[in-house]
């Protein structure tokens, strides 16, 4: 995920709303959803959980913001695709990450609460995202600031990347060359606009997905995304439900489509993943390998609409012989 908003608000402080009850025993946060729960705890800053799926295969969640990759170090990350005890999500997000777009600016998730069932056979993954972080630009040492030419120039570049075929190579070895100079991008702290709870859990070979968005603000808001990204340079083959096949650079940076279902594979190690489309919601494919900047494909939802809730699966399959 590369989407790219500067940032002209100061930080501040926001209550967690009142759903939210204090666990005197764990001096944290848990939603009333899991109160009843027997077994219910909450993850500290350093610890990982991995929810395996066999010898080779696990998915891993970070209660922090790790892996810390590239322009993504600070974002938090979702489900994380392990092989043979190597990560493969690289500078993407994970799987079932929320990003939320209003009229002043896409809002990323800088900090969240992580909790696990450990009273379940297969572990239940909750992780509440604050949806309190905006991308900004820097040039060197100055902060690119919206309306500006250079921001003007920044997003004409960033559509001819993205949007149009004649102009691609041309943007894209621009892009490159800032990038060279010193433009880099950062996500900064910024009023929240609410949290968005994210239930994950593994029946079989597939990652059950369920989120909350009840108590995401609607003013302003304009659309919502749910980042499915691993690695640029481990998934590199698309399919759908088309028969299309593309690999490499075919895949392209971003685009929204209306297929049933969608998948990436490493032709290297044989693993896949694939999602099947949910109701009012687009699968946005899109790869992007810029040599130590950016390494994600994905296969994102969007939706033009801030629903109340989403659920959603993702396969996990393949035998790597590696």
């Amino acid at each position: 995920m590369d989407v790219h908003e500067p940032r002209d608000q100061l930080p501040y402080l926001q209550p967690w709303p009142s759903h939210h009850i204090l666990n005197p025993n764990e001096n944290s946060w848990i939603p009333v959803a899991l109160r009843s729960v027997g077994g219910t705890r909450r993850l500290r800053l350093d610890e990982k959980i991995d929810l395996t799926f066999d010898k080779k295969l696990a998915l891993r969640f970070y209660a922090d913001s790790r892996p810390h990759v590239f322009q993504t170090a600070r974002l938090q990350k979702g489900a994380i695709i392990v092989c043979n005890g190597v990560e493969l999500v690289e500078e993407g997000l994970g799987i079932g990450v929320p990003v939320c777009r209003y009229q002043d600016g896409t809002r990323f998730s800088l900090s969240a609460d992580t909790f696990v069932r450990d009273s379940d056979e297969n572990p239940t993954i909750v992780k509440i995202y604050d949806m309190n972080g905006m991308a900004s630009k820097r040039f060197r040492e100055l902060l690119i600031r919206r309306g500006t030419p250079l921001a003007h120039l920044l997003k004409i570049l960033e559509i001819g990347y993205r949007g149009l075929s004649k102009f691609k190579t041309e943007a894209a070895v621009t892009l490159d060359i800032l990038s060279r100079l010193g433009m880099r991008n950062e996500y900064l702290l910024s009023p929240s606009k609410g949290r968005i709870a994210v239930t994950y859990r593994i029946c079989g070979r597939v990652l059950e997905l369920k989120a909350t968005l009840d108590d995401l603000s609607s003013d302003r808001a304009q659309s919502i995304i749910f980042a499915n990204e691993q690695g640029g340079t481990v998934f590199n083959e698309y399919k759908d439900s088309t028969g299309i096949i593309l690999r490499d650079e075919e895949i392209g940076p971003w685009q929204a489509l209306q297929v049933q279902w969608a998948s990436l594979r490493s032709r290297a190690l044989g693993v896949e993943f694939t999602l099947r489309r949910p109701s009012r919601w687009s699968i946005v494919r899109g790869r992007e390998v810029v040599r130590n900047r950016i390494s994600w494909s994905g296969l994102d939802l969007f939706c033009g609409e801030m629903p109340e809730a989403l659920e959603y699966s993702v396969e996990i399959s393949g035998d790597p012989t590696n």
